[in-house]
């Protein structure tokens, strides 16, 4: 069955004269507080500052799977990876199942696309926008490139409502840069560098498959964390340092897209949605790059701004899978009823949001279930499988509270159990 099908009238609902326009600006790997609006004192943001201030912050969003395309597929499409069946690097929406592009696009909107797919990198299969530039593989040679095409397609005034996604490089570049900075050095000039963060020890009962994935080397992520592993405090510092300027490099040629979006008269009726597919490890639990369910890689920042969105901070939990729904709400148009995510501009309060994960193979995967103050996660094989942590009293995750066993773990477990259920997720215990 062709996909097209699958996206007719029962999709589809009138909307009303003025549709508004729709501006998706993505980076690459930012960590949920990487930007100065939120207090942030060791960068600056106006661009992305600029968008917080006009619309909703909402400071609890996870990504659904802290690793690039998995996230991308459940941005795209309002469902969980086990049901993209995006588990790794590079894999393909599945054709059937709808999608951000094909729903507007249907629905007579002018769906454009330029920069970073991963869906796979080659963009084949790509359904439902038009390729306005591709991307390459480092921030520094791509996001101005990027910028520049999403402005001059901003001028030329496109027809009828229009979303546009631009999706950025960095601050990915630190990945390069990890590997490049190998061993200890000496800093001079540390005073201008951030304070290294204070949950930076490792956790020697951390769950087996979490250990593997910090020693077995079996991909650039996982070497990247056992270079990290032999950081010094100033090392981390430095670290945190030049990933800051990567975000400051992305905000500016952000600035300049939502420039060209003011200078040609669209801004009033434009929601803009701002985020990143993942985070990163920003040196806690001595980690790097992403691929874990800690903090630092799981959260990410989510704006949108625009006709129709309130201004102020939202601290629902919140997750990337809300992105498509929330938009098709704010443009009238029916989501799909078996996406996950949720209209996070109408009010709401859910009791959890979720995240998967996969080291290397199926037999080494692992769920994680976010409530407001607790975070458990289960692993589906190797020893100590479980953690469980108290964030309003431990927000650094250092002290595994699922060793203790009792209610709250058990509670926990319900959860995710009734969960996997729901979602027809196939994840259990090897």
């Amino acid at each position: 069955m062709r996909r097209r099908s699958l996206l007719a009238a029962p999709f589809v609902q009138a909307v009303r004269a003025k549709r508004p326009n729709f501006l998706v600006l993505l980076t690459d790997q930012q960590t949920h507080n990487a930007w100065s609006g939120c207090g942030n004192s060791w960068l600056r943001t106006p661009a992305m500052d600029s968008i917080a201030r006009r619309g909703t912050v909402f400071n609890n969003a996870v990504c659904p799977y802290p690793v690039c395309s998995p996230s991308r597929s459940s941005i795209f499409t309002g469902r969980m990876p086990h049901e993209t069946g995006v588990m790794g690097n590079g894999g393909p929406i599945p054709a059937g199942m709808a999608s951000m592009g094909e729903l507007f696009r249907v629905a007579g909107y002018n769906t454009a696309y330029g920069g970073k797919w991963h869906l796979p990198k080659s963009f084949d299969g790509m359904t439902g926008f038009t390729k306005i530039i591709g991307g390459s593989a480092l921030g520094k040679d791509m996001d101005a490139p990027l910028s520049n095409a999403c402005s001059e397609w901003l001028r030329r005034s496109p027809e009828g409502p229009f979303l546009l996604v631009a999706s950025f490089m960095n601050p990915h570049d630190i990945c390069d840069w990890i590997r490049q900075h190998k061993g200890s050095r000496e800093y001079p000039a540390n005073a201008a560098m951030p304070p290294a963060p204070l949950n930076m020890a490792v956790d020697p009962n951390e769950p087996e498959a979490i250990q593997y994935h910090r020693t077995a080397g079996y991909d650039l992520m996982s070497q990247a964390v056992g270079i990290a592993s032999d950081w010094r405090r100033d090392d981390v510092r430095l670290y945190l340092h030049d990933y800051y300027r990567m975000v400051e490099q992305v905000d500016g040629e952000i600035g300049k897209v939502l420039k060209a979006l003011a200078e040609t008269g669209q801004e009033s009726n434009t929601v803009i949605v701002f985020a990143s597919d993942h985070g990163e490890g920003m040196g806690g639990h001595r980690w790097a790059q992403k691929a874990s369910f800690y903090e630092e890689s799981l959260r990410v920042p989510l704006f949108v701004a625009g006709p129709g969105v309130p201004a102020g901070v939202n601290g629902n939990l919140t997750t990337l899978a809300d992105i498509v729904p929330t938009m098709c709400a704010l443009a009238g148009i029916a989501a799909p009823p078996d996406m996950r995510g949720v209209n996070i501009c109408a009010l709401f309060d859910r009791p959890f949001v979720t995240s998967e994960l996969r080291y290397e193979t199926a037999g080494r995967e692992g769920r994680m279930l976010r409530t407001k103050s607790h975070k458990y996660v289960r692993f589906n094989s190797g020893a100590r499988p479980e953690q469980l942590f108290d964030l309003d009293i431990d927000p650094g995750e250092t002290f595994n509270l699922a060793s203790r066993g009792g209610t709250l773990l058990e509670a926990h477990r319900g959860l995710m159990n009734r969960w996997l259920s729901d979602t027809g997720d196939g994840f259990k215990r090897n």
